[in-house]
């Protein structure tokens, strides 16, 4: 099984201004996502970013890597996918094919090891062609609301047996994609252009109560801690 570690990093970022290079605990964010997927067996790393900011650092990792990905895919709203097969468009014309692609978003920077080879090992002995990680949710879903610019609101979910509404009562069917990895066959990606299908995905439930996802610079106090 030949597997793509294919990690997204453009340089644009409108809540952290460069926040892929931006210093936790001494290190770039994207250093740890680097890091990790080298743990990572029979894999081959790819970054892809349209920053010779960020290609020169990872190149500094040993990736040896001279891709730039082109401005059109690379603005606030183009989407993953779309970086992703024109990567794989050119590492196929260096004579580079894969079988399957594990996402790691730099985003993420905690992770763990024996969890991900958990679910490749899942992902290969089931014949995956779409696995998911995620996490059980912290908040109530019962109690997250939808407010309205006249302040009138309705319930996202609504509790079919109002005398069990506790914590314990929901834990178990709840949970959210936490993008920390996304595992797929390129066929499945060159098929669908998108990772997740709803007739064919299926999903990793983490250990993890506290995922971490940079987004905004209190994000970067809590990642200290764990990472």
């Amino acid at each position: 099984m030949r597997i793509l570690c294919f990690i997204p990093a453009r340089a644009g970022s409108k809540s952290i201004k460069n926040k892929n290079l931006i210093k936790i605990n001494s290190k770039p964010l994207i250093y740890y996502t680097i890091k990790f997927a080298k743990k990572i067996k029979n894999s081959f790393i790819f970054v892809s970013t349209d920053s010779r900011k960020i290609l020169k650092y990872t190149n500094k990792l040993n990736l040896n890597n001279n891709y730039i990905r082109p401005k059109k895919l690379s603005g606030d709203s183009s989407p993953v996918i779309d970086a992703l097969i024109d990567s794989l468009n050119w590492l196929k014309t260096n004579g580079k094919n894969f079988d399957v692609v594990i996402l790691l978003q730099p985003t993420n920077p905690v992770r763990n090891i024996f969890e991900i080879n958990k679910a490749i090992n899942l992902f290969r002995k089931k014949n995956l062609d779409s696995l998911v990680s995620v996490t059980r949710m912290r908040e109530h879903p019962y109690e997250c609301i939808e407010i309205k610019k006249d302040q009138s609101f309705k319930f996202l979910k609504t509790n079919p047996n109002k005398k069990s509404s506790g914590r314990q009562d929901y834990k178990k069917n709840f949970f959210f994609i936490d993008g920390n990895f996304y595992i797929s066959k390129v066929s499945f990606l060159l098929k669908y252009n998108k990772f997740i299908d709803s007739n064919t995905t299926k999903f990793f439930i983490q250990k993890s109560i506290w995922p971490i996802d940079i987004d905004y610079l209190e994000d970067i106090k809590v990642a200290k801690n764990f990472l």
